[in-house]
């Protein structure tokens, strides 16, 4: 996690973010662990982590691991396969977590530490929240039977193309689907698209989210929720901007973990607020002041109240250096 990526200041700016989650990639099928952040500045990761958050672990099905390991024999190159080696690690996690479980009642030898197995006896222990890469709804439906078999639970599945497919089963298990509001059909797993994904999501009783893992998507998150509102109200349901705004508050809180501390106006929480000059679902809407712990972080007004990284002011040519 780099503090001074210009992207964070963007973020603030450009699109009221007062928090965000920092996965690892989705080229693995157990990626490592991602990190929620507040959106202040700071000189490390430390300074920026969010109070009391859980960390949460990255997994992924599908096509990039595939494409990944497909050229190596000896992992996985089938959908079967990826299964497969999931549930074998899992199967250590647990031998690992009895042999810790073990110790911490009887004492005796301490055993060897694991760090891989490490995080995923925290998912087992329900310290450690699930962050599924997936977008088929088959292949969701089949990490929710291998979470029941391991006895760990899925927070959300991240991009869920196909998660209308089966929003019924996320309500029934609690899982939140962090969703793009258009972006479909640049590869195979993500073809069966449609831009009503969110809204029926929501439709069924489940946790639906509208997030990005660009860094300009990041930037107008409240114009893709504006689009997945307007695809919701034409198909004939019937979404009040102040539901659909959860979406963008409350639904990403609670999938983090974080939502009895942010994520709404209430008594209590923290004071992480955003004025908007204009009905945040137009187009032509900014952040007019955002307030992080009650902290005013920027004022449009106010060209000191303007986060700008020294990575946006560019660098002097040769010949004007003295």
């Amino acid at each position: 996690m780099w503090p001074q990526d210009p992207g964070f200041s963007r973020a603030l700016m450009n699109g009221g973010v007062t928090a965000l989650q920092i996965l690892p990639g989705s080229a693995n099928l157990f990626g490592g662990r991602s990190v929620t952040l507040k959106n202040v500045p700071a000189r490390t990761v430390q300074g920026m982590k969010f109070p009391g958050a859980p960390y949460g672990l990255k997994m992924a099905c599908g096509e990039n691991p595939k494409r990944v390991y497909g050229s190596k024999s000896q992992m996985p190159q089938t959908r079967m396969g990826n299964i497969a080696v999931d549930r074998a690690t899992w199967i250590k996690a647990q031998a690992y977590k009895r042999k810790w479980d073990r110790y911490n009642k009887t004492g005796g030898d301490m055993p060897e530490r694991d760090l891989a197995m490490d995080t995923l006896m925290g998912v087992l222990n329900g310290q450690i929240l699930v962050h599924n890469h997936c977008y088929r709804a088959d292949e969701m439906a089949i990490m929710i039977d291998m979470s029941k078999e391991f006895g760990y639970k899925i927070t959300a599945f991240h991009h869920a193309v196909e998660a209308y497919k089966v929003a019924d089963l996320l309500a029934a298990n609690g899982i939140c689907a962090a969703m793009w509001a258009d972006w479909w059909g640049f590869k195979m797993e993500a073809y069966d698209g449609m831009k009503e994904n969110i809204p029926l999501v929501d439709h069924a009783g489940a946790c639906a989210i509208v997030h990005s893992d660009d860094p300009n998507g990041i930037q107008r998150l409240n114009q893709e929720a504006a689009k997945a509102l307007a695809d919701g109200r034409r198909m004939g349901l019937s979404i009040s901007d102040e539901h659909a705004w959860t979406w963008l508050s409350y639904n990403p809180a609670k999938a983090l973990g974080i939502a009895d501390k942010t994520g709404s106006l209430k008594q209590g929480k923290m004071a992480d607020v955003v004025l908007w000059n204009a009905n945040p679902f137009s187009t032509y809407a900014r952040p007019e002041r955002v307030w992080i712990d009650g902290a005013l972080m920027y004022f449009s007004g106010n060209p000191r109240m303007k986060p700008v990284s020294d990575f946006e002011l560019g660098q002097p040519g040769e010949g004007d250096v003295k």
